[in-house]
């Protein structure tokens, strides 16, 4: 059961890319007119603990202004109330079936209804009404504590609990590039490393309604450069029915292959309002359908989905009904455009399954401009709605590609380092990279980008740290572990980079060897008489500093070193590591791969870290000419070198 919320605010540099400033024309109404220049985007990362401290798990809040009826003041009241509320001794939370809330079938949203009633009712808050922001935080919250809970990262996790168990695992999701008002297509697909400007989206959306008619036109057409490129534009309801139908000839001027490459354009339309009525969705899609009829181009609809669901006072399944009505017999709806951070991921699931299942449109996930940690679990949503209905309706690439514009992240490594140039996100990786990660882990990027840093994150004396997980076969074993370090991220990284003294701290390791390319090398080691050799590839990471590696041949195993800075003289050594456990391993140990997942955990890499530490500690202390206290802190590693190597020559654990 949750029992304890961290959170942590932080504020990012939004960067235009062709302008090097802020980004124009974000939101929607108002707020989405070019004139509107957004510069800093601030929220909150908020960590949710188990009773027991051992789960973890994250979400992010960060209501962004013309999409979200709340401001972000309104969405940190409520937190911190929820927040003090978990703190109580008097109010204790239920058990969380998380199997259940992981199917998204309904069981989320009513855990956290009953949760934020029973806080009502003991007056702990003051509504049971949750703006928009703060209930989608929680949801990632609650589905991350909840696959750490059944030890699979949480994209495995949805899928396998969606689907049964019958899904495999999720692999890349197609993302669309995005051009916002004022910026420039020639800025996209240069040759500038790996960044935004080196990725080659499949799909290109551009923003438009803010010019002339016949420019966003070009802009749309310019986006598409004469390449095998599909578009689509997003008005944002900019446009009237003559507009609109203008934009249209303006396209087929301009580029006479359009009608092959276009996707769709996100409500074309203003507002539709009738006199003596209210806005209606109804309205709105019978107009859309006339301009449908008309151009041949088909539509998306966004904002005046989140309207009939956000400001209807039905249930969701009673929307949904009327929905499927109201489209069912349509011609021009191309798909569903679904915010997660908006409409909540449960119903986003919900509307995702009916766009694909009931009316054989797209759905497709999309950002709020959310930093790594919303963009995260968006993308996960997207993966999984892939998966839904098979192949009957139309698949999308997915709007998660803002995170080009973010100055900085609250993932480390950021969202971006998960992206191919083909502009697709690996969601495997990503989804592993934050499995089990809490507030403490990324506190050190929202600490830096407020303006200082926050050295409590370094302890002399702190204790190694570890998160882990394995596969339903217990083969693959994913571990996150973590350990402070008394000298720089500079320091470490150099003296860690020098692959073959690893044996020097990690005597479980015979050898490491370069070979003709100084990026390949071969390592060896021995258990219980069995020798065990593999080559690997590596490369050395600047920011944060670190080392990166992945087999390429023999045992099985990939993974992430990271010196993260705290001080000039002290850094957090944090490692990252996928293995897939030989079963000649488990026979030799006669153990389960639970429990050699917690012998490598919590004996090597515990022994291995620690005598890195004191490795590197005695080398400085010698180069300093204090022989006495390297002599010291060689005796402490090699008193730990030999238990393992005790270790490693039992004939069974359970010796």
């Amino acid at each position: 059961m949750p029992s304890l919320i961290d959170i942590e605010e932080f504020h990012i540099e939004l960067i235009d890319s062709s302008t090097g400033k802020g980004v124009n024309g974000i939101g929607w109404g108002e707020q989405g007119q070019v004139k509107n220049t957004v510069n800093v985007r601030q929220g909150l990362v908020l960590s949710l603990s188990s009773s027991d401290g051992i789960l973890v798990g994250l979400g992010e809040i960060s209501p962004l202004k013309g999409v979200h009826p709340e401001t972000l003041d309104e969405a940190v009241e409520q937190i911190i109330e929820i927040q003090n509320a978990l703190s109580d001794s008097g109010f204790e939370a239920d058990l969380m079936d998380c199997e259940s809330i992981l199917t998204l079938d309904g069981s989320l949203t009513m855990y956290i209804d009953d949760l934020i009633s029973r806080m009502k009712d003991s007056k702990l808050v003051s509504s049971t009404d949750l703006v928009a922001s703060v209930r989608s935080g929680l949801e990632m919250a609650l589905l991350s504590l909840a696959s750490h809970a059944t030890r699979n990262p949480l994209p495995q996790s949805l899928l396998k609990h969606r689907h049964l168990g019958k899904a495999s695992s999720p692999t890349l999701l197609p993302m669309n590039g995005l051009l916002t008002r004022k910026n420039k297509p020639s800025s996209i697909n240069s040759d500038s490393g790996i960044s935004f400007n080196a990725i080659s989206y499949s799909s290109m959306k551009v923003k438009v309604g803010h010019q002339r008619v016949e420019d966003d036109a070009i802009a749309v057409t310019d986006a598409r450069n004469g390449e095998s490129k599909h578009v689509r534009a997003d008005a944002n309801r900019g446009w009237t029915q003559s507009d609109a139908m203008q934009f249209v000839e303006m396209l087929r001027k301009h580029d006479p292959n359009i009608d092959e490459y276009i996707e769709f354009i996100e409500e074309p339309l203003q507002k539709v309002n009738t006199k003596n009525a209210p806005w209606s969705l109804k309205d709105q899609v019978e107009a859309l359908e006339y301009w449908y009829d008309v151009t041949g181009i088909k539509y998306a609809l966004d904002e005046s989905l989140a309207e009939a669901v956000l400001y209807n006072e039905d249930g969701l399944p009673q929307i949904m009904a009327s929905i499927k009505e109201l489209l069912a017999n349509t011609r021009g709806c191309a798909a569903l455009v679904l915010k997660p951070s908006l409409l909540g991921l449960e119903n986003s699931i919900h509307l995702a399954a009916l766009a694909r299942l009931e009316l054989g449109v797209g759905a497709v996930f999309t950002s709020t401009f959310d930093s790594g940690v919303g963009l995260a679990f968006t993308a996960f949503l997207a993966s999984l709605s892939d998966t839904i209905g098979g192949q009957e309706s139309r698949k999308y690439p997915h709007g998660i590609s803002t995170f080009s514009m973010l100055g900085a992240d609250t993932l480390t490594p950021a969202f971006e380092s998960y992206v191919t140039k083909d502009g697709l996100l690996n969601v495997a990786s990503l989804g592993r990279s934050i499995h089990g990660l809490g507030l403490d882990e990324i506190r050190d990027y929202t600490d830096t980008v407020n303006g200082f840093k926050d050295t409590s994150i370094y302890n002399a004396d702190a204790t190694f740290q570890s998160t882990s997980s394995t596969s339903d076969t217990g083969r693959e074993i994913n571990i996150h572990v973590s350990l402070p370090l008394p000298f720089s991220d500079e320091i470490a990284c150099n003296r860690f980079a020098d692959l073959p003294q690893q044996p020097r701290w990690s005597p479980w390791l015979n050898s490491v060897a370069y070979l003709e390319e100084e990026s390949q090398t071969e390592w060896t080691l021995n258990v219980r008489g069995v020798e065990f050799r593999w080559k690997a590839i590596s490369k050395v990471l600047d920011n944060p500093k670190g080392i990166m590696w992945e087999s390429t041949s023999g045992l099985k195993n990939q993974g992430r070193v990271e010196f993260l800075k705290v001080s000039d003289d002290t850094c957090l050594m944090r490692v990252r590591m996928t293995i897939i456990t030989p079963r000649i391993i488990a026979l030799a140990f006669n153990a389960s791969g639970e429990f050699v997942k917690d012998f490598v955990e919590n004996k090597l890499l515990k022994w291995s870290l620690e005598s890195f530490r004191d490795v590197v500690k005695a080398d400085l202390a010698l180069e300093r000419g204090e022989a006495e206290l390297g002599d010291a802190l060689f005796g402490a590693v090699e008193g730990r070198s030999n238990a393992i190597e005790a270790t490693l020559s039992y004939p069974s654990f359970d010796d």
